[in-house]
C-alpha cells in the first residue's frame, strides 16, 4: 500500500459522508483509488444529500492538515489493508474500512480475545460474577472487549486494567461517551486501547451504537453476556456475533430478575452456561 493510497483512504473516510459500506464499494470497483476523489464511482449511488456534502467537504482541509489534526489529539489510525489489523475483523461482514487508535495497538495481534456485554443498567450481581470469572481469564492473557458504555461494559473494563482491554467507542475520542466514564476512559487511553470507526470530532449518534457493536462481536472470538433483557443492545450483539460464528458464553441468573431473561433464555438455546473462568477455558481448550 503506497502512501499516496493511504492519504486518499483517510482523507475519503475523514470527511465522514461516505458510508463504510459505499467505502468498501468504492475499494472493490476502484481498488488503487485511482480516478480523482471528486468522481466517486457509480456503483456507490449516493443519494442528493451526500452528493451535495461531499463535494462541500472535499477540499476542506488537505491530508497534512488532517494528520495534524490526529497527531494533536494523539490519535492513530489503522486501515483494513494493515497487517496489525486483526484477521477477525476483516472477515466479518462490512468491516470497518479504518480503525482510529489510542493506547495499546499492540493488543490487536492478541488471538485471545473475550467480548464482555450486558445491560447498561447491570447490577451488583453483574460485578460480583465478573470478579469471580474475569481475574484467571486476565491471568491467561485474554483480553477483554466491550464498549465503554455504563453498567456491565465499565465493570468489565476497570476489572481488566491490570491486563489487556480493548474500548470501542461508537463517537470520535473528542467527545467521551457517557461523560460518567471520563476517568476509565483517560485511564484506557494511557494503559490499554481504545477505537473508534468515527474520526476524533464525530460526536456520539443513536445510530452508532450498533453499528460499534459489529466491531466488538468481529474483534472477538467469544461473547460473554451478563445481565441483558430480551429486547436490548445486547441481544442484537449476540445476534452479530452468532452471524460471525462467535462462541457465546451466557452468566445465568434469578427467573425472577427482567435482566437475566436474556441470558436464561442464550442458555436454552445452547449458550454454555457460564460461572466460573473454567467454562469459557475448558470450551477454548487453554
Amino acid at each position: 500500500m503506497t502512501d499516496c493510497f493511504r492519504e486518499k483512504l483517510l482523507y475519503l473516510h475523514y470527511m465522514n459522508v461516505l458510508t463504510n459500506k459505499q467505502l468498501l464499494t468504492w475499494l472493490r470497483v476502484d481498488p488503487g483509488l485511482e480516478r480523482p476523489l471528486s468522481t466517486p464511482p457509480a456503483h456507490i449511488k449516493l443519494t442528493s444529500a451526500q452528493s451535495l456534502r461531499f463535494q462541500k467537504n472535499l477540499y476542506v482541509a488537505s491530508y497534512q492538515e488532517i494528520s495534524a489534526h490526529l497527531m494533536q489529539s494523539n490519535t492513530s489510525f489503522i486501515t483494513i489493508f494493515d497487517s496489525i489489523y486483526p484477521d477477525h475483523l476483516r472477515e466479518i461482514y462490512d468491516p470497518p474500512v479504518i480503525l482510529y487508535s489510542k493506547g495499546n495497538a499492540e493488543y490487536l495481534s492478541n488471538q485471545k480475545m473475550l467480548a464482555v456485554v450486558g445491560s447498561r443498567k447491570a447490577d451488583q450481581y453483574t460485578e460480583t460474577m465478573l470478579n469471580i470469572i474475569l481475574p484467571d481469564l486476565l491471568a491467561e492473557g485474554i483480553c477483554i472487549v466491550s464498549g465503554l458504555a455504563k453498567g456491565a461494559d465499565s465493570i468489565a473494563h476497570r476489572l481488566a486494567l491490570n491486563g489487556q482491554t480493548i474500548g470501542v467507542t461508537g463517537s470520535g475520542f473528542q467527545h467521551i461517551y457517557p461523560r460518567s466514564n471520563h476517568d476509565l476512559y483517560q485511564q484506557m487511553a494511557a494503559r490499554q486501547l481504545l477505537l473508534s470507526e468515527y474520526p476524533p470530532y464525530i460526536k456520539p449518534q443513536k445510530f452508532h451504537f450498533p453499528m460499534r457493536n459489529r466491531i466488538i462481536a468481529g474483534l472477538s472470538k467469544g461473547l460473554l453476556v451478563t445481565q441483558a433483557a430480551m429486547k436490548s443492545g445486547t441481544m442484537i450483539t449476540v445476534d452479530r456475533a452468532l452471524e460471525e460464528g462467535r462462541d457465546i458464553f451466557s452468566v445465568p441468573g434469578s427467573a425472577l430478575d427482567p435482566l437475566c431473561e436474556g441470558t436464561n433464555s442464550l442458555i436454552s438455546q445452547g449458550a454454555k452456561l457460564t460461572v466460573s473462568a473454567k467454562d469459557i477455558l475448558n470450551e477454548w481448550a487453554f
